[in-house]
């Protein structure tokens, strides 16, 4: 009997622990300090030359990512890394990444409800169109079929600004 009623006490205790844990992160997801309108105003503004034309590619994700939403931002950043050396190093092509739950404007500008990669094509300064790659969660497991995705998307919009030039 005795020891029933220790494991009765420690199992509540064990429960009580928890639920004060999860209050605990539940109070923080609220109380979590939200970026100024400044901020995201400014977040997203073309970096280095303001009126530079380029475009640049976004990979949006939730603040707790699971395998396939880390595997989204890894894929296209080796992608990027390893095919648009030229463009990135002339400053036609840059790579971000934002937390789209934490910046809601982003999120409702896109929007975005889970994890994706953004092609956005910046001309003057402004933003022109942009395309949002949501295929990017059906064809992280085979590499060569999400690189031709994103890749046809990226080469899209460099072409696209390539035309704007031409006119």
């Amino acid at each position: 009997m005795i020891d029933s009623e220790r494991v009765k006490i420690w199992m509540s205790r064990l429960l009580l622990g928890f639920v004060l844990v999860t209050i605990g992160f539940a109070a923080g997801r609220r109380t979590a300090p939200m970026p100024s309108p400044v901020a995201v105003a400014t977040a997203h503004a073309p970096q280095g030359d303001e009126a530079a034309d380029k475009v640049i590619v976004y990979a949006a994700h939730m603040t707790f990512r699971c395998q396939e939403c880390t595997q989204i931002e890894w894929l296209a950043r080796e992608l990027i890394e390893n095919e648009f050396v030229a463009e990135r190093a002339d400053g036609r092509l840059e790579f971000r990444t934002v937390d789209y739950m934490r910046d809601t404007a982003f999120a409702r500008k896109y929007n975005i409800s889970s994890s994706t990669i953004v092609v956005v094509r910046v001309v003057d300064g402004e933003e022109r169109d942009f395309q949002r790659l949501d295929e990017v969660w059906t064809k992280t497991r085979d590499r060569n079929e999400y690189f031709d995705y994103v890749r046809g998307a990226i080469r899209k919009s460099l072409d696209k600004l390539g035309e704007e030039h031409d006119e």
